[in-house]
């Protein structure tokens, strides 16, 4: 049989590595002519010709009858899906464009959160935001000025928060009246009366309100939250001044789906008897904070341990009358894992709670109330977990 030729193939010297005389299995050999190299292909067997053949590839692109398409030529829904990862200032200078875009920017799934802490506001302002399907408002430490005072229309809000907020007891009582559909209320810290608290409990699906350190709640305050309000599961009531009569009333007629309560800061005004009312009342109790309360006795650990079966946690720091007796107690509850008693017992008696609960129930762990607060740990841009800032 013949012999077959070898076959060569010529390439760049640009593209060949001389310090590896072997690329792919292909033997390099140095050509005569200057600058031009060849790899020599040495056939597997008799008639191979895979590696005869030169592959050239075309430069030029593929003509195509596609053209791209300005952002003003894109649909409604698409434009309105990217806005919804801008934040608000970008969204308003979006709509000050032109009329088309103004009414896509203020498509209420862009307002449903807005977070408008720490700034100031007028009335107008607010009836504006609130027109455009706000339904999570954050407004923690706002002023709003009510300079220009106008009626605020009906709106959609179901999550209110007015933490630290300046703001005058006429416009709240306004903006209270256009809320109906209220889930989550917080004012905490802001001074109330009569009328504001009616306007409270006009939204009687309420289920979560944050009244701590807020002055101006009399008898006939808690009255109204307590007839009213049938549905409140979360209260926080803590550090309001309250009179001996209105704790009595609010322990003696709590609604009995509140599952969590806290109570804190009467430190006069608590007693035995008033939680004793309140564990036969709130069986559905499962977060509970009495602390401060300096009057209490191991007789409310006692009621306690007897009527509330679903307590999970209980916070009685800085009641200097608690006995370690007492509290050991309460590990006889099935569900009870945390007890926070700050102040309360000294080091040695701390050390002794601790070897009797062993790891299951946990000691000293939370110095600080979270319960129906709107801001928890460092969750700054959310309330009650919907996140209202990009």
């Amino acid at each position: 049989m013949a012999s077959i030729k070898r076959k060569y193939t010529t390439i760049a010297q640009s593209g060949i590595d001389y310090e590896n005389p072997i690329l792919n299995g292909k033997k390099v050999v140095k050509s005569k002519r200057k600058g031009i190299l060849k790899i020599d292909h040495p056939s597997r067997w008799p008639g191979d010709v895979s590696n005869t053949f030169q592959h050239h590839i075309s430069k030029t692109k593929p003509k195509t009858n596609s053209r791209q398409l300005n952002f003003c030529e894109l649909p409604d829904e698409i434009i309105l899906t990217i806005l919804n990862y801008l934040n608000k200032a970008t969204i308003v200078a979006f709509g000050q464009t032109c009329r088309r875009y103004r009414a896509i920017g203020y498509h209420s799934i862009l307002w449903r959160r807005v977070d408008m802490s720490y700034k100031h506001v007028d009335c107008e302002q607010l009836n504006s935001l609130l027109q455009r399907g706000t339904t999570t408002l954050k407004m923690y430490q706002t002023t709003v000025e009510n300079m220009n005072f106008t009626y605020i229309e009906p709106c959609f809000l179901s999550h209110l928060d007015l933490t630290s907020s300046i703001i005058s007891n006429e416009l709240l009582v306004n903006l209270l009246n256009s809320c109906t559909s209220l889930r989550k209320l917080s004012l905490e810290s802001i001074p109330l009366n009569y009328e504001i608290v009616e306007k409270v409990v006009c939204n009687e699906q309420l289920d979560t309100l944050d009244l701590a350190m807020c002055t101006g709640l009399t008898f006939e305050c808690c009255q109204l939250l307590t007839s009213k309000l049938s549905l409140l599961r979360y209260l926080n009531i803590s550090w309001t001044e309250l009179s001996c009569e209105s704790v009595q009333h609010l322990c003696e007629t709590m609604p009995r789906c509140i599952e969590q309560l806290n109570i804190s800061g009467q430190r006069y005004n608590l007693t035995d008897d008033n939680i004793q009312s309140l564990a036969r009342r709130a069986l559905r109790l499962r977060v509970l904070d009495i602390s401060d309360a300096v009057l209490l006795t191991d007789q409310s650990i006692i009621s306690l341990r007897l009527h509330s079966r679903l307590l999970t946690h209980l916070s009685a720091s800085r009641c200097y009358l608690l006995t370690s007796s007492a509290l050991i107690t309460l590990k006889l509850l099935p569900a009870f894992s945390t007890l926070d008693i700050f102040g309360t017992l000294g080091q040695i008696q701390l050390q002794q709670l601790h070897n009797e609960f062993g790891t299951r129930i946990h000691l000293n762990n939370f110095p600080f109330s979270n319960i129906a607060r709107p801001t928890t740990g460092i969750q700054r841009t959310s309330i009650w977990g919907l996140r209202t800032r990009l």
